[in-house]
């Protein structure tokens, strides 16, 4: 493990890249043996059963079977999703990430209603040296069809174990390209930094890993050089991490105070305090959805009780219990959840979340209403074969055009997040509603304007101009430019 303290949690989601584990981790005070920690009797009693059944059972189980299934039972019988055994291997896996590795090509992919797609190829990685491009489509993964696959199935065909070669086909525009790439372990990014016009700092933390917290240091400091005069930092989609790294990027936000609270099962509050910090001289604004959790919520609900952030998103996950990590003699490991943590001012994280100051619904929209609070007045947004940039950055958010009956359709909420509008269901009519102070769109579901694609609305764009002035817009039938200027 990392030489950083440990709190854990663990929760999987499937990403596009991997999965990712939900931590907040500390060691234990000291190793305590399970066997040791066990009484006698009980401990005499639970070897004699193992061992009858490993001599007498009809199927001739082995001890070390036997011994995993128990330790699996005694966990489930908690019927608590944090508390979990690890397995040698799982440990490995568990390790690998938090600090946010994987074994695999290096891209990240993305969704379509009959495609999986490459959203993002990573610097270094072998299916960059392969050749391996972003809007690529998969359609082929050794030799079998992946159209119209889920892009979980398709992942899981891509991935495998290192040292091996996996054979990609993909369409590219109206050809189609067969190549290999090895299989190797893939460090992602855990902190990623870009530059928004006009002068705004964007910095994405896709998890708390050893090294996070001097990354983001690194980073900031960077972009401090540029002369920024605000600063987005987004932690959607991240699952959490070390607590440490979540302690020192506190301090460089906050000059001292308490992180966390926690309270054991004696409801003791042993404080987890931090000094010797900083301020920084711009505003700051965090980008969370129900997916940022644990150190996430940590790092979040501090810098908004101490009034330094303003946050944009959805609630987040609600991961507030912690856990330690304990080695076990025979391999692998127990993490047990022994206190829940609350906000420096007392707010209650577990099962409940924190809510952000401005909800947003939808990725794009997100981002958007952040850089626009952060002081954008104007957007310029292209879209060309799947690649995204806005205000002069490449972004990797959801976002598709669909070309038809002459008409150019974007998906809705996205749209009217860069029109600076708000998008409403009125239930009376039946109807999605684009508002500001401009005007207002109104589509029916039977519009000509509208259409609904699994469950995500798109409106024509020329529709969106007629209505709102500042939205200019050109399309030559690849790609594609909206320009929204201050009014």
């Amino acid at each position: 493990m990392s030489p950083k303290k440990l709190r854990s949690t663990r929760f999987w989601k499937t990403t596009a890249a991997s999965l990712l584990s939900m931590t907040l981790l500390i060691p234990a005070a000291s190793p305590v043996w399970a066997a040791e920690a066990a009484s006698t009797a009980t401990a005499d009693q639970l070897k004699e059963v193992l061992d009858l059944l490993e001599k007498n059972h009809v199927s001739a189980p082995s001890a070390g079977k036997l011994a995993e299934t128990g330790i699996k039972a005694m966990v489930g019988s908690l019927q608590d999703p944090y508390t979990q055994y690890f397995s040698p291997e799982e440990l490995k896996g568990f390790e690998n990430s938090v600090e946010n590795q994987y074994v695999g090509i290096g891209v990240r992919v993305g969704e379509e209603p009959d495609a999986v797609y490459v959203a993002e190829v990573f610097d270094g990685s072998p299916a960059k040296e392969a050749g391996v491009q972003v809007g690529d489509k998969i359609i082929e993964v050794e030799g079998v069809s992946v159209t119209g696959k889920k892009v979980n199935d398709v992942t899981e065909k891509i991935l495998g174990e290192e040292g091996t070669v996996v054979s990609i086909r993909v369409l590219r525009g109206e050809e189609t390209k067969d190549l290999k790439v090895k299989r190797q372990r893939i460090q992602l990014p855990t902190v990623v930094r870009k530059l928004f016009e006009p002068g705004i700092g964007y910095i994405q933390i896709a998890s708390f890993s050893s090294d996070s917290d001097e990354k983001l240091a690194q980073e900031l400091n960077a972009l401090k050089g540029q002369g920024i005069k605000s600063l987005v930092v987004d932690l959607r989609d991240n699952p959490g991490g070390l607590l440490d790294s979540a302690l020192n990027m506190v301090k460089l936000f906050v000059k001292e105070g308490v992180l966390i609270h926690t309270r054991d099962r004696n409801n003791v509050d042993d404080p987890v305090s931090f000094k010797d910090g900083t301020t920084q001289p711009f505003p700051i604004y965090f980008l969370v959805n129900e997916y940022s959790a644990s150190a996430s919520e940590v790092l979040t609900g501090a810098l908004q009780d101490y009034g330094v952030i303003k946050v944009i998103g959805t609630k987040t996950y609600g991961k507030g219990s912690v856990q330690t990590l304990y080695p076990l003699k025979a391999g692998g490991a127990l993490k047990v959840t022994i206190e829940e943590y609350l906000t420096p001012k007392l707010r209650k994280v577990n099962k409940v979340g924190l809510e952000p100051d401005r909800k947003v619904e939808g990725d794009l929209a997100q981002l958007v209403t952040a850089l626009r609070m952060a002081g954008s007045e104007s957007f310029e947004l292209t879209f060309d074969r799947k690649v995204l940039t806005l205000n002069g950055a490449s972004i990797v958010e959801p976002f598709d055009v669909i070309r038809q009956n002459g008409k150019v359709f974007v998906p809705a909420r996205s749209t009217a997040a860069l029109a600076g509008a708000e998008v409403t269901w009125n239930d009376e009519t039946r109807s999605v509603e684009i508002v500001s102070e401009q005007g207002k769109a109104v589509y029916g579901s039977d519009a000509a304007e509208y259409l609904n694609q699994n469950g995500t609305g798109f409106v024509a764009i020329d529709s969106i101009a007629e209505v709102f002035g500042n939205v200019k817009w050109q399309d030559d039938g690849s790609k594609l430019t909206i320009s929204v200027k201050k009014q």
